[in-house]
């Protein structure tokens, strides 16, 4: 197998996580507390975003008591928030709420609660879109008059993104269709531990045996000149310098007449939470085959995964 060894890896640009948490304001006692969720846009069916969020765990606390532990919350496609049985709010004391998606217990989530952020630990299948949420304190006082609405969650992605590109950069007159199949890191991390309510949060990420298929349906017969397909994406534990092995195959049609090229490349980039990463490739007659050594030459995008909105 050839080795292919990546080069030009730089993230040009990256979304700065942003905190849409809202306040909880005073409330008498026979108001009851509600939750209302929002979470940014996505482009994939196994995303996760408000019409699909379907449930969340909730844990929130008054004062030091824990009065949500593990609650479901039925969050409907608007974002609001339905659970029983209800609890209501009380004067003179401060709440604390946060809240996970997938719950504990499921798709490799074990959270850990806290008042003050508490710890997720997390086994990567690849494919779980994991979420998490911190709202803001909230002390009431002994004088509450009005109704202080909803506790509102702004869940933000805890993995990286991760396609890749392949582009067809033959001549336009070449007889040279391209198709890349077998696109896999045979190396992610598949286990890790963070705690995301602290300040630049970063995982802990172990167990650098995960193999990530990635689904080239859409990279078949790129035309010379012009032809580019992309992956699907998965999700990865997020890590400031990886060194994932990608490997793939591809398949050179000249006229009806297919060789297949096995290719190996390696990947530095640093990934972060909640950013997408778009692995690009130029495949030639410089380096679609092992005839020649020049290397396949990725650079990374880092798509705007979107803006968080209420």
């Amino acid at each position: 197998m050839k080795k292919i060894f990546l080069i030009g890896l730089a993230a040009t640009a990256m979304l700065a996580s942003c905190s849409n948490d809202e306040t909880v304001e005073m409330a008498q006692n026979t108001k009851a507390i509600g939750f209302s969720s929002f979470i940014d846009k996505s482009t994939r069916a196994t995303d996760t975003d408000i019409t699909n969020l379907g449930a969340i765990e909730v844990y929130g606390w008054r004062g030091d008591a824990q009065i949500f532990n593990a609650q479901a919350v039925t969050v409907d496609a608007t974002g609001n928030g339905t659970y029983s049985p209800l609890q209501y709010w009380e004067p003179g004391y401060t709440y604390a709420f946060e809240a996970i998606a997938p719950k504990s217990g499921e798709k490799g989530v074990t959270f850990a609660a806290a008042k003050d952020g508490g710890e997720i630990t997390f086994v990567s299948d690849s494919e779980t879109d994991l979420l998490y949420s911190k709202a803001a304190d909230k002390t009431t006082d002994a004088e509450v008059t009005t109704d202080p609405g909803k506790v509102n969650f702004t869940f933000g992605h805890m993995l990286s993104r991760v396609k890749f590109t392949f582009k067809n950069t033959f001549p336009e007159n070449a007889a040279a269709k391209i198709s890349v199949k077998d696109v896999k890191i045979t190396n992610a991390y598949q286990n890790g531990t963070i705690t995301p309510a602290e300040e630049n949060a970063v995982w802990n990420a172990t167990n650098k045996t995960l193999s990530v298929v990635f689904a080239s349906d859409n990279v078949k017969d790129l035309v010379a000149g012009t032809g580019s397909g992309e992956t699907e994406h998965m999700y990865l534990i997020p890590v400031a310098s990886p060194q994932y092995t990608v490997t793939f195959t591809v398949v050179l049609d000249q006229n009806g007449a297919t060789t297949e090229y096995p290719h190996t490349s390696t990947i530095t980039t640093g990934m972060e939470k909640s950013k997408s990463y778009n692995f690009i490739a130029e495949l030639n007659e410089k380096n679609v085959t092992p005839d020649k050594l020049f290397p396949i030459e990725f650079t990374a995008e880092v798509e705007d995964w979107g803006d968080f909105t209420n």
